[in-house]
């Protein structure tokens, strides 16, 4: 008994150790500035980056916010922050002598200048109709997953599912995302187990949300707000996912924003954010589409017939949507080893696409003109802005579904947030609770590895069994014989080792559902074992 008190302790002082490891050169100075503004929400915040840097889990929060750590810095005044940044430039040259590696003092530096930045916004919505961030539109109508937006450091990316509504119309179902290193999951639609009560899955796992936030390990929340999540990452970017419905079938519409700032450092169906539309749907080596579409809509504008002039421009439009939906999307489709989804046993990222859709594409010129101009007179009284005035027309007119304005990030807002002194640290992560009629589940949680050969995950679980997953391949039918569950081959966006310094969401919940559990989609495919719930904040 005496030994396990020994260890216990123990292991509070690698706790505090790690916590409290030494700042690097450069960023040792900030961090005392950082504790005189705050020494409770300063010190975590200094503590939060360095573990950023370290791409370990953040340290639990002290304070009654549930602030990220670029939330928290935005917090401190304006005048203090451009001291920090004096300070930034006075300390380049010690910064520059360090490691080649990702520091604290690197972290810090761009978070402050996100909080000097204005924000900029990329959309998918309806059938899906996509808003670049250079403000570029355009209809995907397309069945299959793809790479919504993706940032070239590693921290940020999120995809969509897009699953067929009939044979021409299709509707976002799922969402999946890379936040700082936890993959979340979102399902409107087809989750990947016989979970129902809840659309979230954390690295895998189902997680429900019984307060108003949920904290992801690495300094990520998510934010319930009416039907809407606010997504927000550690860094600052954010990602609405506003839950709808079109008939018996549920779909979400996603808004993803970023900063201006970070010019020219992303990729994906929203745009690489340089600043120009005009680029927005070249392919993915910078090609720019075919020649023959820009003149299709040229010609259109010497035809001396009106009527010609309607024809060669729906022709062009039409052609523009074909290039769009085939070689555009191929572009942006994720693969078994870049896809952030959950999967059914037997399923793979190819039981999710149909090359051939959609059979005909739909653009608002085939509407007859008295629906138009109600589905426009709709779309103006909800408020709907100019640059989505087009999809919401299409939206409201072929579906019958209501106009959708762009929604706002559920964020806390610096000059209308009063932080009271914290006289001493108290933890604010809530303690978790188990839904009515759930236990917990004797069972060991499962880490998801990269092989290190391979850089392909592995599932490995606390007695440091490894079992690899088997190569996938392409199924030959609709239903995929090979079992196969693949996670991201990025290593950062695998789920945390477990251990006395992870914050993380409460322990796991076997559900016991009171109806009977529904079968999977295929009637061929293994019934999966069913996870556990985590409820709570994490």
């Amino acid at each position: 008994m005496k030994k396990s008190i020994l260890l216990f302790l123990g292991g509070c002082l690698l706790v505090n150790q790690h916590f409290a490891q030494a700042p690097s050169a450069a960023f040792a100075p900030i961090k005392e500035h950082l504790e005189r503004w705050d020494d409770v929400r300063g010190a975590w915040l200094a503590q939060a980056i360095q573990a950023m840097a370290a791409k370990q889990a953040i340290p639990d929060r002290t304070f009654p916010e549930d602030f990220t750590p670029y939330e928290m810095l935005s917090m401190i005044p304006v005048s203090e922050r451009q001291d920090l940044r004096q300070m930034l430039l006075e300390n380049q040259r010690v910064a520059s002598s360090s490691s080649s590696q990702t520091t604290d003092y690197d972290v810090f530096a761009a978070l402050l200048e996100h909080s000097f930045c204005s924000r900029t916004f990329g959309r998918s919505y309806g059938d899906p109709h996509l808003k670049s961030y250079d403000r570029a539109t355009y209809s995907f109508q397309t069945v299959g997953e793809f790479v919504l937006s993706k940032n070239t450091n590693g921290l940020f990316e999120v995809q969509t599912r897009q699953r067929a509504q009939d044979e021409n119309f299709s509707l976002n179902a799922a969402v999946a995302m890379n936040i700082a290193g936890d993959r979340l999951c979102f399902y409107a639609a087809d989750k990947p187990d016989d979970i129902q009560q809840t659309p979230l899955r954390l690295n895998g796992q189902p997680i429900q949300l019984q307060g108003r936030s949920y904290y992801l390990p690495h300094g990520g929340v998510i934010r319930l707000d009416g039907r809407n999540y606010t997504i927000a990452w550690p860094t600052g970017e954010t990602t609405v996912i506003d839950v709808r419905s079109s008939g018996a079938r549920g779909f979400v519409n996603v808004t993803v924003g970023i900063f201006a700032c970070d010019r020219n450092q992303y990729e994906g169906l929203l745009g690489n954010n340089n600043g120009f539309s005009e680029d927005d749907f070249n392919s993915r080596t910078n090609m720019p589409r075919p020649n023959n579409i820009a003149a299709l809509s040229i010609a259109s504008a010497y035809a001396f017939d009106t009527r010609d002039a309607a024809q060669i421009n729906t022709f062009a439009e039409q052609e523009f949507q074909a290039y769009l939906a085939k070689n555009f999307a191929e572009d942006w489709r994720v693969t078994d080893l870049t896809t952030l989804f959950d999967y059914r046993p037997g399923t793979t990222t190819a039981f999710f696409t149909d090359r051939s859709f959609p059979r005909i594409h739909m653009n608002i010129s085939q509407m007859n003109a008295q629906s138009r101009e109600q589905a426009r007179q709709r779309c103006a009284q909800m408020g709907v802005p100019a640059d989505e005035m087009g999809g919401c027309i299409f939206d409201q007119g072929f579906l019958n579904i209501a106009p959708n304005v762009p929604p706002t990030p559920n964020v806390p807002n610096p000059t209308g947030t009063v932080l009271n002194k914290v006289e001493r640290p108290a933890l604010n992560n809530n303690a978790h609770t188990f839904a009515e009629g759930k236990h917990p589940a004797n069972r060991p949680q499962t880490i998801d590895k990269p092989d290190a050969n391979s850089g392909k995950p592995q599932s490995q679980d606390k007695d440091n069994s490894i079992s690899k997953p088997t190569e996938p391949r392409e199924p030959a039918s609709p239903k995929p014989a090979q079992s196969i569950n693949p996670k991201p081959s990025v290593p950062s966006v695998s789920k945390p080792s477990s251990s006395p310094t992870t914050p993380k969401p409460s322990s796991p919940v076997a559900p016991r559902p009171s109806a009977p559990t529904p079968k999977p989609s295929a009637p061929s495919t293994p019934k999966p074992s069913i996870p556990a719930v985590r409820s709570g904040k994490g």
